[in-house]
């Protein structure tokens, strides 16, 4: 299945205007009107809609709608790491719109974050599954309903794409980073102190609440880097904002989707995931 997202300027708009071009696309839901439609789509979850199981020529895919204001907010904070996340991983990119700069800060951010859990020393695909697998960090999904394989399935067919989405981020930090024959980066307090300056700003907030201490933000992140278990609290603060966007998304799903598309989509992620139990 090809999956698609729509960065759109206006929620509302695209869905009365592709009621009536694809009503079929939606589930019985579209009965209520675009504007709950739009409505739905940013209440709860990850603000995105997604229409499934559309065929067209004998292609299968799937396509998500959301507003350019959620999509800058999701790649700059990390504000549900829905978006931000899929776009860690090579993607096509059909039109640009300007929004190239905010994609380079995304991959920017998945780096320091990805290098903040890693050791010293590293191969290349240890680093690209460390950032693949970024938004899969407490997603429920991945107890049950996904392949346990799936973050290194996306990965291993993928590395020349990997490398030539990243260079330009390693080449930027080339006095942090050094690439031979493997990976090996600075672990310095001063060097895990950068790196999570560099976070995005959501999870730097849920690092800040976090902490027990009562310091200002600057002193927090000080603390933090010179502690041995930093990569753990990092992680930590990943999964608190992928479990809660993964889990109201696939709640929201069940209507958007429709029940019957629903079940076929949840058996065929349980049916992988079995069948990577057992390779």
């Amino acid at each position: 299945m090809v999956d698609l997202i729509f960065v759109v300027n206006n929620t509302h708009d695209f869905h009365q205007e592709n009621l009536t071009i694809n009503p079929d696309h939606y589930s019985s839901i579209r009965y209520l009107g675009a504007s709950v439609l739009s409505s739905v789509q940013t209440s709860f979850g990850a603000n995105v809609y997604f229409n499934t199981h559309i065929t067209v020529d004998n292609l299968m895919f799937k396509y998500g709608i959301i507003d350019v204001k959620d999509f800058r907010q999701d790649l700059q904070s990390w504000y549900t790491l829905y978006i931000a996340g899929r776009l860690q991983k090579p993607v096509l990119v059909l039109r640009d719109e300007g929004l190239s700069d905010l994609v380079m800060h995304n991959l920017r951010s998945a780096v320091h974050a990805a290098l903040l859990q890693l050791p010293e020393k590293f191969s290349e695909i240890d680093l690209y599954i460390a950032i693949a697998g970024l938004s899969y960090r407490g997603d429920f999904r991945m107890i049950i309903g996904e392949d346990k394989n799936k973050v290194a399935n996306i990965v291993q067919p993928q590395i020349e794409k990997f490398r030539t989405l990243y260079t330009p981020v390693f080449k930027s930090m080339s006095d942090r980073l050094s690439i031979n024959s493997f990976l090996e980066q600075d672990k310095s307090s001063e060097s895990k102190l950068y790196h999570l300056q560099r976070l995005p700003q959501n999870l730097k907030n849920i690092l800040f609440r976090s902490y027990k201490n009562k310091l200002n933000n600057d002193r927090i992140l000080e603390d933090l880097a010179k502690q041995d278990d930093v990569s753990k609290i990092v992680r930590n603060g990943i999964c608190r904002i992928v479990f809660y966007s993964s889990l109201m998304q696939s709640i929201k799903g069940i209507p958007t989707a429709g029940l019957l598309k629903s079940v076929v989509y949840s058996y065929s992620k349980l049916n992988k995931m079995v069948k990577s139990m057992f390779l």
